[in-house]
């Protein structure tokens, strides 16, 4: 089930159980700002593992739909360090 920025994710979690796949869906615009804003990165991406962990709910995370990263590619790769480190922490 996709899951976008703007859902419910407890709710998502709770109805898809084990049976779905959790695709959260990250909002682009972290990657948008003036500065790339870390600590909400990572907030947001420890709150979906702990509900699919609870929900035992397998995870995907897909970053799509940007339109910007502020002619600084190398924020996607930051994105996904962070998001793999905190994957690798909650296995």
């Amino acid at each position: 089930m996709s899951v976008s920025p703007w859902a419910k994710q407890d709710r998502c979690a709770e109805e898809l159980g084990g049976e779905y796949v959790f695709s959260r869906k990250p909002n682009p615009a972290l990657l948008a700002f003036p500065e790339m804003d870390e600590a909400l990165i990572r907030e947001e991406t420890r709150n979906t593992l702990a509900l699919c962990r609870e929900h035992d709910c397998p995870v995907e995370l897909i970053l799509k739909d940007i339109s910007t990263v502020r002619y600084r590619s190398e924020r996607l790769t930051r994105w996904e360090n962070i998001v793999m480190e905190l994957v690798r922490e909650d296995s």
